[in-house]
């Protein structure tokens, strides 16, 4: 595409008579309504072998995305609900009147950015969140995964180079907050809610010009997202074993994979799965349920013995009551418990031990100490003298840490932004949405 990017190709729209409909009527909109006509169906058999070739180029230049594509059909068409392009999961819908304003460069991002969101699943993901904002959010994620891919991006694409990796809820947050800014040359170059479109038509706006039956978007296939993933593992395997996968894609497609559950389900989980003696006691209730009226069995046996190792640096702060006080209330489940907690940062600045559940009951109210650098090795050091059930740590993962596993469950907790420190370990990130 020429300098000025995607944006024009509707001024050449507005300039080009496809014969998609007869102008110099009175006719209504209604009496103009036709399907594509067989030279309209010539015309999409010829771009069809087009798309099939830019597969074709996409498996020799970006393989993985283009492995992606084969669960996908490809559909271009000639409809006047469809200005540019849009997937609902299982197909492919290009406007023919976009794909001919477009470059071959320009064609095959375009393919890739909708093989992308289909993957993403952003059609589920989007719940209630403001259409248009979501929609910028969610085309950043995509063109930033391109970019990683060896994609050229057209200038005008939706991109916001101070949160490149970051997932589309969290851009929609930054968007929300007006911490980033939309450009407002930035275009979005496909339709993220075709089905809209298709219900226009029973609004009494009348009817549009041409109607292609095989632009018929299905949306609501609950079994789509598990096929996308499944998909996702397998191309994601081959590549590996291969040493084909493009470098920098690697952590954003585990990000794909990983279960995207709430922090707090993460942490209880892996809290009794560390715990092999639970048992349920109806004598004895769980303390985490009472201020509901709920009189539920507690957990009996040994006691849990917990360390939570605290990064002190300014990213835990602001998240620390919340954080802590899930944990005070997950150990109230059992029938005791031993708490140490470790707070560090170049080095262990304070080590405080709680031995049973009313010794916890203040700790949120007195802080944590600490600041400057991070090391993450001295809390696991220290609890290595006494060997726990399992180690919980708060941190946002830049700092030193052990290149091999100690010998019980450890958990990152990771707070906004942060990252794997290590290549083992559970990780969950603590703000997930």
């Amino acid at each position: 595409m020429n300098a000025v990017g995607i944006k024009t190709f509707t001024a050449k729209l507005a300039d080009t008579n496809l014969g998609l409909f007869e102008l110099g009527t009175t006719k209504s909109r209604e009496e103009l309504a036709r399907a594509p006509s067989t030279n309209d169906q010539l015309e999409k058999a010829r771009w069809l072998k087009v798309l099939e070739g830019d597969r074709a180029r996409m498996l020799f230049m970006q393989p993985f995305t283009a492995n992606l594509s084969y669960q996908l059909e490809l559909r271009p068409v000639l409809d006047s609900r469809l200005s540019t392009a849009a997937t609902d999961g299982r197909s492919i819908f290009f406007s023919i009147e976009f794909l001919s304003c477009l470059s071959e460069s320009d064609r095959l991002f375009v393919f890739a950015h909708e093989i992308w969101h289909a993957v993403a699943g952003h059609f589920i993901r989007r719940y209630q969140r403001d259409p248009r904002l979501w929609n910028l959010a969610a085309d950043h994620e995509v063109n930033s995964i391109l970019s990683k891919d060896g994609f050229g991006m057209p200038f005008d694409a939706v991109y916001f180079k101070e949160y490149d990796g970051h997932s589309a809820e969290r851009v929609y947050n930054a968007l929300v907050d007006k911490t980033i800014q939309p450009f407002v040359d930035q275009f979005q170059f496909d339709d993220h809610d075709p089905s809209a479109g298709l219900k226009s038509r029973d609004k009494g706006k009348g009817e549009p010009e041409v109607i292609d039956p095989d632009f018929n978007p299905v949306f609501g296939d609950t079994n789509l997202a598990r096929e996308w993933t499944e998909r996702l593992v397998q191309v994601h395997q081959q590549m590996k074993n291969h040493g084909t996968l493009a470098k920098g894609l690697s952590h954003l497609i585990d990000r794909f994979l990983t279960p995207q559950v709430p922090w707090n389900q993460v942490l209880r989980k892996f809290m009794r799965n560390s715990y092999a003696g639970e048992q349920r006691d109806w004598k004895k209730c769980s303390r985490r349920h009472l201020h509901r009226g709920l009189w539920l069995p507690g957990l009996r046996g040994g006691a849990i013995k917990v360390v939570v190792a605290v990064d002190t640096s300014g990213s835990t702060s602001r998240v620390w009551g919340k954080f802590i006080a899930e944990v005070v209330e997950l150990l109230g489940e059992f029938d005791r418990c031993e708490l140490t907690l470790i707070e560090c940062d170049v080095e262990i600045t304070r080590i405080r031990h709680f031995h049973s559940w009313d010794d916890l009951s203040d700790l949120n109210q007195k802080g944590i100490k600490g600041g400057g650098g991070t090391d993450l090795r001295p809390p696991f050091k220290h609890a290595d003298l006494d060997r726990p059930d399992a180690l919980i740590y708060l941190t946002d993962g830049f700092g030193e840490v052990m290149q091999d596993a100690p010998g019980y469950p450890v958990l990152w907790v990771l707070t906004k932004d942060g990252q794997a420190p290590a290549n083992w370990g559970e990780v969950v990130p603590l703000e997930y949405e």
